[in-house]
């Protein structure tokens, strides 16, 4: 539906470079070495969340996620994702798994010292690869990707609320930011969570990060904000067929960082058409950002917005 929508241009204009971020508490009041590597080591762990998922792993709470926690082998058609360069050390706090069909895992991010520097709240990918093991929960996503474009609810929908409350309690007991995390139709699950509880309370700190994050605007809107109401980063592939910025299903929440061919970033998207973005349909995959330096990214976009 996304490459089809795609031919006709995008629903609305994507971000300029003229736009300014929303509001970032959740993310510049971390520690600045964390900043530096936080966003990468989210991506690794979204993918990690999936394979956990997949292999339904018996998790356990404390139990500590590092460099060496790559999966041996995962159900599917898809590989365990690498963590050899997962820079920080996180905590297993929860699993929400209530069989709604969501799924997420709630981290606490570790500094040097052992010290919880954030919460994040995880979730898993769109279980295609796994859709021989799991048919009825890819039906479940797909009406996830339905209801979230057309703002309504769904049970899944609804556990991915209920999880964020819960984690934003265990934030908010710790004292440190909340981060919710996804890609495509995890990541547009991501910045529904996160405008849910900003909607509760705009004060908080609380924000996503997500990578080629679903189209989820109408969700939002039914919270009765709007797009650039909700703190957070949503990392865009210029090449992405189905959210990308050349799509009618571009995502319009929080920050948009456009990732180029080059890998670098930036407020505006490059040079591409639909047509372009057809031919790359990885693109929209999160493994192809595991080249990408997200730090790097993101440090590019903020100094260009902060010029304007």
């Amino acid at each position: 539906m996304a490459l089809l929508f795609g031919l006709f241009g995008p629903i609305d204009a994507a971000t300029s470079t003229s736009a300014r971020p929303p509001r970032l508490d959740f993310w510049t009041g971390l520690p600045a070495p964390v900043r530096a590597y936080l966003a990468d080591d989210i991506k690794r762990l979204i993918g990690w969340t999936f394979d956990a998922a997949g292999s339904r792993a018996r998790l356990s709470a404390g139990q500590i996620i590092d460099a060496q926690s790559t999966f041996a082998s995962v159900p599917g058609f898809a590989p365990p994702t690498p963590m050899h360069a997962l820079r920080a050390c996180y905590r297993i706090e929860r699993v929400f798994d209530a069989h709604n069909g969501y799924y997420g895992i709630e981290f606490a991010a570790l500094d040097d010292s052992g010290k919880v520097v954030a919460v994040l709240l995880l979730n898993r990918l769109f279980r295609l690869p796994v859709a021989l093991q799991e048919p009825v929960g890819v039906l479940t996503d797909v009406v996830t990707i339905g209801a979230m474009l057309a703002g309504f609810e769904t049970p899944a929908l609804a556990d991915a609320e209920a999880a964020a409350e819960t984690a934003w309690g265990d934030a908010a007991v710790l004292g440190v930011p909340l981060i919710a995390g996804g890609q495509s139709q995890a990541g547009g699950t991501a910045q529904l969570q996160a405008a849910l509880l900003l909607k509760q309370d705009p004060a908080r700190a609380v924000g996503f990060v997500t990578f080629n994050a679903a189209h989820a605007l109408a969700s939002v809107h039914r919270l009765g904000l709007a797009g650039e109401d909700v703190a957070g980063f949503n990392f865009s592939k210029d090449l992405d067929p189905g959210c990308g910025p050349k799509t009618l299903l571009a995502n319009r929440i929080g920050f948009q960082i456009y990732i180029h061919r080059d890998g670098s970033g930036s407020t505006r998207p490059g040079d591409t058409t639909i047509f372009d973005a057809m031919a790359h349909p990885r693109q929209h995959l999160l493994d192809s950002f595991n080249d990408v330096s997200l730090a790097a990214a993101l440090d590019s976009a903020l100094a260009a917005s902060a010029s304007h």
